[in-house]
């Protein structure tokens, strides 16, 4: 896990020292190495690479990057793991660059000499890299199948930039960018990021996840590249005949496995067990597999009954026959609020809420602790159906295609059960109903957003496609966002083991009705955790995740916070981005309990402020 970082330029002038800026400000992402490498093409232009290192395997200083092949031809920027990379190196055999490190730096450098962009085929894990050949003066540029890694790029006619995270490529560009009025807008109407290819700063756009393309440097101009996708999720290679049902064994053991290359390491590496169904199943892997002893388990518990989830922790603990480091995440509302600018510094853009504070601060005290990697159940519920509102979509689609007796096994299952219908929220189903929320949110938006372009969230579609937008555009981007750049901010390595891509595969290819079936989401899951969890966890009912009860904070303690910014001059308003009078009455009926004002429509607007006021010296 790194930062990485590039710049190709055409006027002649040295790009090293702004080189050296931008990996002073990624140093958070690898404190332990740092390296550059730099020449000039031709005398036509130049290249710079820049790396921070983390070390997570092969500590020794030959992982060293930017890591250069035997024979000088070859260079590697590469933040990432590439977990199987120990059965790469069988296929590779002997190769003189397998010789220069035990990292697994080194097998993604002698894969992509001996087979190209099609070596990601084979790669399992997270990767953004930039690989570039001397001799043929082209520089590849790729990012994960899921895009659990970040990389960003802008160019203009001068200047091709990437970087891992955007206020790097904002220190080398030289300019200011405006903020891209499309991001903003479906960031304040829906709470929506990561949507789109586009970022919240004009002219700054992420590389594709399943993405790669060739620049090549001899070209007289600097040019957009052009991405090729190297891996499809089954939804968009067969979305109509894709049904061939694996077996729950099938499902099992490919999890299991997805958890067992995700725990090579070579520093200390942990578990965050909440207690839930994902996180205690990944222990349970672990369990299996035997590796108790290599790892330590920490979980957040609280002194409010009602949120701390403590008894199954314990429960779940047991179970395996393991220790867990406990840690207290309560904290005062206005400490985490003040924590907000430095969080938005880190993130580069708003946030969706505090829980992705309070989660940095848990990255903070497992660096405490000395834990370097950390497995996280994260990308679940997008896939199984885990969140409330894939019930709709699946009623949705039983009805369409006249399955009444499915519709009434999963109602009548959930009144047998308790589950699912005790949470529904309207506040929250807004958010599917794109005409609501046109409707009682739009008015408060200012002049340079004055056209709307919201992305489509709605009911009209079917929970096949749904659970893959959520995968592709919706849910899972900005998940991945938050916690890769909230846990870099301290150093923490962050693994998804959903997020394998064999598991992917494997649960898109299991019916809607085998993921929501008798009251119960997950359902398919639940069965083949059989034996690994306790059955109080297998069939819990209740789901509460990394619970900060933000709504009650902002109106109680965190009220005259909230109520002084909208009072006063706001830098958005300036800008006209909102309309402050307007959010001062919305904050009104938000405090009176008004059913179409949500506490996210008054938090994205207060958050989208503070991100302004950090980025002030780098937007128009």
């Amino acid at each position: 896990m790194c930062g990485i970082a590039g710049i190709i330029i055409k006027d002649g002038s040295d790009p090293n020292p702004i080189m050296e800026r931008m990996l002073s400000i990624l140093h958070h992402r690898g404190p332990d190495d740092t390296g550059i490498f730099s020449e000039r093409i031709d005398g036509i232009q130049s290249i710079v690479l820049g790396h921070n290192r983390l070390s997570i395997i092969d500590l020794t200083s030959r992982g060293h990057q930017p890591m250069e092949s035997p024979d000088g031809r070859y260079v590697l920027i590469y933040n990432g793991e590439v977990y199987n990379y120990l059965e790469i190196a069988g296929e590779l055999g002997k190769d003189p660059v397998l010789d220069m490190s035990s990292s697994d730096s080194a097998v993604v450098l002698a894969a992509l000499i001996k087979w190209g962009p099609s070596a990601f085929k084979r790669f399992n894990g997270m990767w953004a890299l930039a690989f570039y050949d001397r001799k043929e003066a082209t520089l590849l540029l790729s990012r994960d199948r899921m895009g659990v890694k970040p990389l960003y790029y802008y160019f203009d006619e001068q200047q091709f930039i990437f970087a891992s995270e955007i206020k790097a490529i904002l220190t080398a560009c030289g300019r200011r960018l405006k903020v891209n009025r499309k991001v903003a807008t479906r960031y304040l109407l829906q709470s929506v990021l990561d949507a789109q290819p586009e970022t919240f700063f004009e002219g700054v756009y992420q590389i594709p996840s399943a993405g790669f393309a060739v620049i090549r440097l001899r070209d007289p101009l600097v040019q957009e590249p052009l991405f090729q996708t190297f891996w499809h999720h089954p939804y968009e290679e067969d979305a109509q005949e894709r049904w061939k049902v694996p077996s729950e064994e099938e499902l099992r053991e490919t999890f299991i496995d997805a958890v067992r290359l995700r725990l090579r390491s070579d520093v200390p590496l942990g578990v965050l067990l909440s207690g839930g169904l994902d996180s205690s199943s990944i222990l349970g892997a672990v369990h299996k597999l035997g590796m108790n002893d290599n790892i330590t388990v920490l979980s957040v518990v609280s002194n409010d009954v009602k949120v701390s989830e403590e008894p199954f922790i314990d429960l779940m603990a047991g179970y395996v026959g393991c220790g867990v480091m406990k840690l207290n995440a309560d904290q005062e509302p206005l400490d985490l609020l003040d924590e907000l600018p430095e969080a938005c510094w880190y993130n580069d853009e708003p946030l969706g809420g505090l829980a992705s504070v309070a989660h940095r601060n848990l990255m903070h005290l497992a660096g405490d602790k000395g834990i370097t990697v950390l497995i996280t159940g994260q990308g679940s519920d997008e896939q199984l159906g885990g969140y409330n509102k894939f019930f709709y979509f699946y009623l949705q689609d039983c009805l369409r295609h006249r399955h009444w007796f499915e519709a009434l096994g999963m109602l009548w299952g959930c009144v047998r059960e308790g589950t699912i219908l005790p949470e529904f929220r309207l506040r929250e189903a807004k958010r599917y109903l794109p005409g609501l929320v046109k409707f009682s949110g739009t008015q408060f938006l200012g002049v340079s957003l004055d056209d709307i372009d919201m992305v489509e969230t709605g009911l009209g579609r079917g929970y096949s496609e749904r659970e893959w937008r959520d995968i592709r555009f919706l849910s899972i981007p900005m998940l991945l966002h938050y916690e890769d750049r909230m846990s870099m901010s301290y150093s923490r390595e962050m693994r998804v083991p959903f997020m394998d891509y064999r598991l992917v595969e494997l649960l898109a290819k299991f019916p809607p009705s085998f993921k929501l079936k008798s009251g119960w989401t997950k359902a398919v899951f639940r069965k083949a955790m059989s034996g690994m969890i306790p059955q109080e966890i297998q069939y819990r009912k209740d789901k509460k995740g990394f619970n900060i009860p933000l709504d009650k904070w902002m109106k109680g303690v965190l009220y005259k916070r909230f109520r002084d910014m909208f009072d006063n001059q706001m830098l958005a308003e300036e800008c006209g981005y909102i309309r402050r009078s307007v959010i001062q009455d919305m904050y009104k009926r938000f405090l009176k309990n008004d059913m179409l004002v949500n506490y996210k429509d008054i938090f994205n607007i207060y958050c989208f402020e503070t991100w302004l006021r950090c980025f002030e010296s780098h937007v128009n």
